[in-house]
């Protein structure tokens, strides 16, 4: 009785499963044609395998016997494949038992895990949060860019994907937990994965003199680890065009190219890991663009503002990354982290505009044609030591870190605003045309020390002491271009010499309790904050002291192995920046002035989050839930008055009698159907947001709303079809306490597709849709319909089908839509941009493995 009885197919993967009734007897029903290993288990008897050959007629079996252990004379060994698992706050899915083509990547075995999805642009959301970090082997690889792991380490050199919330860098350096959680996807590989050689490289050419080339090779020797990586091309820094996806408009005139290493070992009889990495990167755009703005202002009065736009742009940047762990003894730990940039950019932007006042009456124009270039670095320095001072678990962290920072930029700004009267007349110009020197320097220091004291076996305690400071100098000299003076003069107006100076003293406190079923973390941070701002050019010399508590809780139980609660608390003060405070600022233009305010006091915030998980280990299906709500009181907002020439003056203010705030909700449910072949996942969300802002000097309440239904499919085993298909409908609410005239409910829809034909003689044809629908506005009466088809058709060659060679063709029927819209708190926004989306590509793609994942015989 009970006992467990699986088919599984050629594959090794469990297609049905049923349990013996009280007699011994089972029954599995609506089983496909085919030939599948039967396997009865259970405890304590040896497992019965049989192959069996299913047919169109029911197939009868014999009696089945199975024996007990105890009366077997050699070990029996139990393998046992269960697709989903939960271990404690992890997420762990068995990679075997989700189908992926041959040579398939990481990338796309994500995309059949129940729960995950990955968006054209490698962005990958798990229970409906943003995936921060992606570890191979719990390391970072090559972590400048996480895209570079999924899109590159092979699907069939993986045992499991874990995914979870880590603490923050800091917290986890530091042993004080902030609050922050960042969700990560950690990548355990097989055994026989962690030696070989694999790779990739591809090149194409296209139409329009369009080419994209790419490289990436890797190296795993048991603890070592080496990869280097390459890409140029001219059609901007997702090129990649070695895989047909989404999104692959190309926007102006781009140019890319990058390379970067990483190397991971260890040393000194591995009490040494060293991680590194180097990446440099060239990029490169020339762009045009217009817009159309339309601003509602309180008293009736709108204001639309057309613009033109080109700019150009090239931006070289070099990144070094190194980690160094060292075991010191069996009581003490050494961490060490490096990280440096160093980058450089050139850039001209010219553009003209013209601002309408209640749709008949001109206000200004604005024209300018500016250039700038700037250098700048880096480099920030992180040491941890860490010592357990007795053998009940005591233990000490001192961590200390500095950092700096400097940038010189040189910019030509010349621009021309034309104002007009009430009337629409031509009333006075105003030119600005000054070279514009700026050096900014940022120099801080920081350093802690925390005690960590085992109370009980479950209970710990953490406290600690902090302490940082930071100077930054700001130096703008702006110079009149002024011939008939005789030279350039200096303008304060648009010039500034200021120095700020910050110090944090901070004491910590961290409980965790812990059990098997019950998890409970508080952690508290008490802190004295000193500021003080002076500058020379205007007189001010200003300083300010906060004192801030900041409150985070955290409480995850387990309401068994397929079943986790989790419930979260912060509480945090945001003290007013040096720009808030200081009371004049430099204006970029003579449209806007931002002012500052010294009576500015700290705004504070309350986060709940709640997130329930279910799994069904039999059915291999998945509920994630998560909701969050945020209250923010006393909230730093703008306030801004627009005069009657489209002039902006803004100053920060507290908004002391009203509380800002916002909840939304996620709910996605996943489970394989049709005998495990499709991944099934229907998804929600919801969002509102109560939002509190000055409009032209007047207090505006603004509401919005977003609601999201939708389901998602996928496929990919190789067999005739395999897909990846989309679709959601939503509804968006904009309501404003001023001008209620504008309210507006718009209806949306999307839908996209990734179809793939397995064809005779190794062909394949690809199939990229995607089409969406936004409803009109009060602003703007005409719906936006989008739709576009990508299509590639491949050839593998080889007998490994380890060589690619495709023809591609983007935007086939040149129906994309290159219209943006955005809304919020009054102001409507339309923008096009210069961008090619119809054109095709030759290309070939040859993927190399040696070893990596292939067991010794």
């Amino acid at each position: 009785m009970n006992a467990s009885v699986v088919l599984l197919d050629s594959d090794s993967i469990m297609r049905y499963f049923t349990r013996a009734d009280e007699k011994g007897n089972f029954l599995l029903d609506k089983v496909g044609k085919g030939d599948y290993l039967l396997l009865v288990t259970y405890p304590k008897f040896e497992v019965f395998s049989k192959k069996i050959a299913v047919q169109q007629n029911t197939l009868h079996l014999d009696t089945v016997k199975i024996s007990s252990q105890s009366t077997l004379l050699e070990e029996v060994v139990i393998n046992q494949k269960i697709p989903i698992k939960i271990k404690g706050d992890t997420i762990e899915y068995d990679a075997g038992s989700f189908e992926t083509e041959k040579n398939a990547k990481l990338e796309d075995l994500l995309r059949r895990l129940p729960g995950l999805t990955v968006s054209a642009s490698g962005e990958i959301t798990a229970q409906g949060k943003t995936v921060s970090k992606v570890l191979i082997d719990g390391e970072e690889f090559f972590g400048y860019d996480p895209k570079i792991a999924i899109r590159n380490v092979r699907a069939d050199a993986i045992d499991k994907v874990q995914v979870y919330e880590r603490k923050s860098e800091e917290a986890e350096l530091t042993g004080v937990d902030d609050g922050v959680r960042l969700q990560t996807v950690n990548v355990v590989l097989k055994e026989e994965a962690r030696k070989g050689i694999f790779g990739n490289a591809n090149a194409s050419i296209g139409n329009h003199s369009l080419f994209d080339a790419n490289l990436f090779a890797a190296k795993f020797n048991q603890t070592e680890r080496v990869g280097v990586t390459g890409s140029w091309n001219n059609m901007g820094n997702t090129g990649d065009a070695s895989r047909i996806r989404m999104n692959n408009q190309i926007i102006g005139d781009p140019t890319y190219k990058s390379a970067g290493v990483n190397y991971e070992n260890n040393f000194l009889k591995r009490k040494l890991h060293l991680t590194s990495s180097y990446n440099f990167n060239n990029n490169s755009l020339a762009n045009e663009s217009n817009s159309y703005n339309k601003r509602v202002l309180n008293n009736d009065i709108t204001q639309e503002t057309t613009q033109d736009e080109s700019s150009w742009s090239d931006n070289k940047n070099n990144v070094l990354r190194a980690r160094m762990r060292y075991k010191i003894d069996s009581l003490s730990n050494l961490d060490v982290q490096l990280n440096a940039n160093q980058g450089a950019t050139e850039s001209a932007n010219k553009s003209n505009s013209t601002t309408i006042r209640n749709e008949n009456t001109r206000a200004n124009d604005f024209i300018k044609d500016n250039s700038s270039q700037s250098d700048t670095e880096n480099m920030d320095l992180r040491v941890d030591y860490r010592r357990r001072l007795n053998k009940n678990g005591r233990s000490m962290n001192i961590h200390l870190n500095t950092q700096f920072d400097n940038a010189d930029a040189s910019s030509l700004i010349d621009e021309k605003t034309n104002y007009y009267d009430s009337l629409g007349n031509f009333q006075r110009s105003v030119i600005i045309d000054q070279t514009r020197l700026t050096e900014n320097t940022n120099n801080r220091i920081g350093a802690s020390v925390n005690f960590s004291e085992p109370i009980t076996k479950q209970l710990n305690l953490t406290v600690g002491y902090s302490f940082n400071t930071g100077k930054r100098g700001g130096l703008v000299n702006a110079y009149n271009n002024n011939i008939d003076a005789g030279g350039p003069q200096l303008d304060t107006l648009y010039s500034k010499n200021q120095t700020d100076l910050s110090r944090n003293n901070g004491l910590d406190l961290n409980l965790t309790y812990y059990t098997e079923k019950l998890n409970i973390n508080l952690s508290n941070r008490t802190s004295y904050r000193y500021q003080e701002l002076k500058d020379s050019y205007r007189d001010i010399d200003l300083n300010r002291n906060f004192w801030q508590n900041n409150l985070h809780a955290n409480i995850t139980y387990r309401v068994s192995n397929s079943k986790s609660f989790t419930l979260g608390y912060q509480n945090t003060a945001n003290v007013p920046s040096f720009s808030q405070l200081q009371p004049l600022q430099p204006p970029t233009n003579d449209l806007y002035r931002q002012l500052g305010n010294p009576n500015l006091t700290r705004e504070t915030n309350h986060a709940l989050n709640v997130n329930f998980s279910k799994f069904s280990l039999l059915k291999a299906s998945s509920l994630n839930i998560n909701a969050q709500t945020s209250f923010t009181n006393n909230a730093i907002v703008n306030r801004s008055i627009i005069d009657s020439v489209g002039r902006t003056t803004a100053s920060y203010v507290n908004i002391s009698d009203h509380t800002n705030w916002n909840a939304r909700m996620n709910v996605n449910y996943g489970r394989p159907i049709f005998s495990g072949i499709v991944q099934f996942g229907p998804f929600a969300s919801l969002f509102y947001d109560n939002n509190y802002q000055y409009i032209n000097g007047d207090l505006n309440k603004n509401n919005t709303a977003n609601a999201n239904l939708g389901i998602s499919a996928n496929k990919e085993n190789s067999k005739l079809v395999d897909f990846n298909i989309n679709v959601g409908v939503g509804l968006t609410k904009e309501a404003n306490t001023i001008q209620t005239q504008f309210n507006n409910t718009a209806f949306r829809s999307s839908t996209n597709a990734d179809l793939k034909y397995i064809l005779p003689y190794k062909l394949s044809l690809s199939q990229i849709i995607f089409y969406s629908y936004t409803g009109k506005t009060k602003v703007f009466p005409e719906p936006i319909q989008q739709f576009y088809m990508n299509v590639e058709l491949t050839r593998k060659l080889l007998k490994s089908e380890a060589l690619l060679v495709s023809i591609k063709a983007f935007d086939v029927f040149n129906s994309y839509n290159n219209i943006r819209r955005s809304a919020g708190n009054s102001s409507f926004s339309e923008t096009q941009q210069a961008m090619l989306s119809q054109y095709a590509m030759l290309g070939l793609k040859w993927d190399f493995n040696k070893n990596l994942g292939k067991k010794n015989d």
